[in-house]
């Protein structure tokens, strides 16, 4: 074995751990942006098969390092799993949902047109959007996301969401792999490219945002917290009692230990607290229909003054193995639950429209556009985090860029921390009242209004450069016309 070929597990390890490194809980946003450079390197004059294992190797050091540290303690408590089966699971879970696409990269990045610090970005963006789509979807952990705290920079998720972040970040190291002409001209795209990135976002930076004091505003005021207390739904109920008036109270998920229909003594509890307070948003499980036809929902319900139930919202996305299984052979879940709609509408409360985000929905772009299309005040997410550890952080972290790209206040209630409002430029605040006019949001953002655009924008880009490519080997150069020989 050459050395260069010893070297390259090394480079792949290297490169899984500085991208790892980039999320929190160490979250050093900068070593992303070039964590990839060693990886890309270790790939030259690699086979396919060569390509895919470095890539396998990166993929199971970056996702393992970042996930595993808490989804291995969450899957033996929540699904009570022995250690053997909790390591296989979380191993899975890491191949499955991480590792698999950069091994996929891998193997694709050889075939790619160039110049490939454009090519590499918009194929790894792709493979993010699969992802995120594929097996019930997991865009946990994407390469943009690692900018959640690099504020002038995750502005222009209001533009491309967490994708065109993704692009940025990959340039500077699918640049540095490149050599000759093809790595100046890429670094200096990249070096323009963040540039303009950095004045965009610090324009935005710079608009303050409003301080909401005038007698049109409504105070939202959220309890966090108590579903640990021995009787949770008393800890909602004194801490809702001694906090100040609102328009709105919010508990988190899961709030209600066990389901209202089953509960009237929960039923009356709820209705007492709304009919004292006001408008109350809380997490609860339900279920419809009977026997085998029964269905099973992780909610959000809106309760109105008179503590009458005026508005649902059905988690869309659900945690794969804790709420469903990802796979039809795979029975990690007794009682799976329902899917709710795709694309939801606001829930109604009085002068506020609420898009409620329950948990895992809140790492997903397309609720929250959804009702941000449909002219919605305030995004918010209700989530238990009891078994997440320091996955709290990561969740946190990811869910800041619904703010950016819908430019709306996005409250975060917990059932076992604190509450977190993340203002619409993303930046996270500690607090538990929050003050807004109704219907004095921001017009919808570019990216809300052509998502699905964004989309597909990688792909034209591939495209566009495959054709370039071919064109430049398929054509015969003028020279060669015209140096060649004729016969009579």
């Amino acid at each position: 074995m050459t050395e260069k070929a010893s070297s390259a597990p090394w480079l792949a390890a290297l490169a899984g751990v500085a991208l790892a490194g980039s999320f929190p809980p160490l979250g050093f946003a900068p070593l992303a942006w070039v964590a990839l450079w060693p990886l890309l390197v270790a790939f030259r004059g690699r086979p396919a098969a060569g390509r895919f294992a470095l890539g396998a190797i990166a993929g199971l050091v970056w996702a393992g390092f970042t996930v595993a540290p808490w989804l291995y303690p969450a899957v033996r408590s929540h699904l009570a799993a022995g250690a053997l089966t909790a390591i296989l699971l979380t191993t899975g879970a890491v191949w499955t949902y991480g590792g698999v696409y950069l091994a996929i990269f891998a193997l694709v990045y050889s075939w790619l047109p160039r110049p490939r610090w454009l090519a590499a970005p918009s194929a790894w963006v792709l493979l993010e959007t699969l992802r995120a789509h594929a097996l019930g979807g997991a865009p946990w952990a994407l390469l943009g996301q690692s900018q959640h705290a690099l504020l002038p920079v995750a502005q222009i998720a209001e533009l491309g969401g967490v994708a065109s972040l993704s692009f940025l970040v990959l340039m500077p190291a699918a640049a540095l792999a490149a050599s000759g002409r093809e790595r100046v001209i890429g670094l200096a795209a990249a070096l323009v490219a963040t540039l303009a990135a950095a004045a965009f976002g610090a324009s935005r930076l710079a608009a303050p945002i409003p301080v909401e004091t005038g007698d049109d505003a409504v105070a939202v005021h959220v309890v966090s917290g108590h579903n640990l207390d021995g009787d949770p739904l008393l800890g909602y109920f004194v801490a809702t009692a001694a906090g100040p008036p609102a328009a709105l109270v919010v508990w988190p998920e899961t709030a209600v230990a066990g389901y209202l229909e089953d509960d009237p003594v929960a039923r009356a509890a709820v209705a007492r607290t709304a009919r004292s307070r006001g408008w109350l948003l809380l997490g609860a499980l339900r279920y419809e229909g009977r026997a085998a036809g029964r269905r099973y929902f992780n909610s959000a319900l809106l309760f109105d003054p008179a503590g009458e139930r005026r508005g649902i919202y059905d988690k869309r996305w659900l945690v794969p193995f804790a709420e469903r299984s990802p796979l039809p052979f795979l029975r990690t879940v007794e009682r799976p639950f329902t899917d709710g709609a795709p694309n939801p509408v606001p829930l109604v409360a009085g002068r506020l429209r609420l898009g409620p985000l329950v948990c895992w929905d809140a790492v997903f772009p397309e609720p929250a556009l959804a009702y941000t299309r449909a002219g919605v005040d305030l995004l918010v997410n209700l989530t238990s985090d009891r078994d997440l550890g320091r996955g709290t952080l990561q969740q946190l972290a990811f869910s800041r860029f619904r703010a950016i790209e819908t430019r709306r206040w996005l409250v975060r209630a917990s059932g076992t921390g604190p509450t977190y409002l993340v203002d619409p430029l993303g930046r996270v605040n500690q607090g538990d009242t929050l003050r807004l006019v109704p219907g004095s949001g921001r017009p919808p953002t570019f990216y809300v209004r052509h998502a699905g655009v964004v989309a597909w924008a990688p792909a034209v880009l591939l495209a566009l450069l495959a054709s370039i490519g071919w064109r430049e080997r398929t054509v015969v150069p003028e020279s060669e016309r015209s140096g060649a020989v004729r016969t009579p």
